[in-house]
């Protein structure tokens, strides 16, 4: 049964994988991986090399890169399913905990896009699968597998690094605390550092480029906020919060689940934290796994305690998940988010839309230039989606490779001496006229969908004479945020 939900969650994934198209961080993702390096400005090393791999073993297509995330919702599925048989559940449970994965928004959403998050929610299941191992069975060995999966899981995003912590919290906090007395946690926490090391010295290197992102990031902090628990309950579906608010409570006040007291602790603990901090409603996700793997175990005795309610809550969670895909996936055509604008409540439909037509665009801008004019003019994009669209597409459209000041595309470098000119996709025209003596709009580009996006609306600038050299203009253009 475990085995057929995983699969059927992979084959969900993967039946709408090529509807609309790439994101932006995916595309972002795609040319950062072409420039290996120890980290970047607003991730560790894990996923732009990971996304670099699958483009070339599934000859760079979207179905092709979005496989990996379609597998990593399936091992969510089953580390959830294995969890809540460590924690006692038996068939009914195992299947309610895999179900409550599998329709989960907050995965569904994340699972079709390649991204840090997909990678970060599987690696916080597979931390809290080995924490529970390691509660039931009181063997402080599995401290060095909790290390080394922290340890990778942070190369991922460090948000797993939350947990680890949260996690010895909730083991100090508990008679567990005995375990923590230990040489193996001592070499797992060796292995965690040793792993999260070199995205570590990549930073120091570059002079900690990712705090200026995370500044920019907590100027949203009290919208964050303010949405947080709400989100808490939309993200993960209003049949499935009973489930994992029922865990959380079973986890920390059951007898029967006394062991297991420290997750539930860490729980609460990254919960509150990201609250507290202004983060995003979805960095603490993956702490559901858990939740609805300890949920499973009082459904499973409520649903053999009520036979006739079982198919009634089959029903009530298919129209839940069926409510939740049509958010979280791109289940309706694209042209629709125009007047139903789901992207209010997932940001990230309206961005996988429109990207080529953006390129082409550019491409006719550039093309309409006279020959020896487009032999000295640039292609600048105000934020990586955009150059990483003009890097992925511009090739079949003639286009050269774009140049930006955004995050890692900045330390890449500005274009060339010889490029005296411009053409500037989406830069502040201030700026352009601080750098060049000719500033002039060319062209606005449009989704032809009429969608709210960030790039509906973008504007493009043919920018000429150059004021001075491009390694003097270039700090002017960085953008890390």
């Amino acid at each position: 049964m475990i085995g057929i939900i995983a699969a059927a969650s992979f084959g969900m994934e993967m039946a709408v994988s090529a509807r609309y198209g790439y994101h932006r961080d995916e595309l972002y993702f795609l040319q950062a991986g072409q420039h290996p390096a120890l980290g970047y400005v607003d991730q560790p090393a894990l996923t732009p090399l990971a996304a670099h791999a699958m483009a070339a073993a599934t000859g760079n297509t979207l179905v092709g890169l979005r496989v990996l995330p379609a597998l990593l919702l399936a091992g969510l599925v089953i580390l959830a399913a294995a969890m809540s048989r460590l924690l006692g559940a038996g068939r009914t449970g195992q299947a309610v905990a895999a179900l409550a994965t599998a329709a989960c928004g907050e995965y569904l959403g994340a699972a079709h896009l390649f991204s840090t998050t997909t990678f970060d929610f599987f690696f916080w299941a597979l931390t809290l699968y080995l924490a529970t191992r390691l509660m039931v069975s009181a063997d402080p060995r599995w401290w060095v597998a909790i290390g080394a999966c922290v340890g990778v899981g942070m190369n991922a995003k460090w948000a797993v690094g939350v947990l680890a912590a949260a996690l010895l919290a909730g083991f100090a906090l508990t008679s567990s605390r005995a375990l923590l007395r230990s040489r193996y946690l001592v070499a797992g926490a060796v292995i965690a550092a040793a792993l999260a090391w070199p995205d570590l010295v990549w930073q120091a290197q570059h002079g900690w480029p990712n705090l200026a992102v995370f500044h920019a990031l907590h100027g949203q902090a009290g919208h964050n906020m303010v949405v947080y628990w709400p989100a808490q309950i939309l993200y993960t579906g209003f049949v499935l919060t009973p489930v994992w608010v029922a865990g959380l409570w079973w986890c920390l006040r059951h007898p029967a689940a006394r062991r297991f007291r420290p997750a539930g602790i860490a729980a609460v603990i990254t919960l509150v934290l990201f609250f507290v901090a202004g983060g995003k409603p979805y960095y603490a996700g993956g702490i559901y796994t858990f939740l609805f793997a300890a949920g499973a175990v009082p459904a499973e005795r409520w649903l053999a305690q009520r036979p006739l309610r079982p198919g009634r809550a089959a029903a009530n969670l298919a129209l839940s998940t069926a409510a939740v895909a049509l958010i979280a996936l791109p289940l309706l055509p694209a042209a629709t988010l125009a007047t139903v604008p789901l992207q209010k409540i997932n940001y990230d439909l309206a961005e996988t839309i429109g990207w080529p037509r953006q390129v082409a665009l550019v491409a006719r801008v550039y093309h309409a230039l006279p020959p020896v004019q487009r032999a000295t003019t640039a292609i600048l994009a105000g934020n990586y989606g955009e150059a990483g669209a003009i890097d992925r597409y511009g090739p079949g459209d003639g286009l050269p490779p774009a140049f930006s000041g955004a995050n890692n595309f900045w330390y890449w470098g500005p274009p060339p001496a010889r490029d005296r000119s411009a053409i500037a996709v989406n830069i502040d025209p201030a700026l352009l006229r601080r750098l060049f003596t000719t500033v002039r709009e060319v062209a606005v580009f449009r989704n032809g969908l009429g969608v709210s996006d960030d790039e509906q609306g973008a504007v493009i600038y043919r920018a000429t004479g150059l004021r001075t050299s491009w390694a003097k203009a270039w700090p002017l253009l960085r953008d890390f945020s």
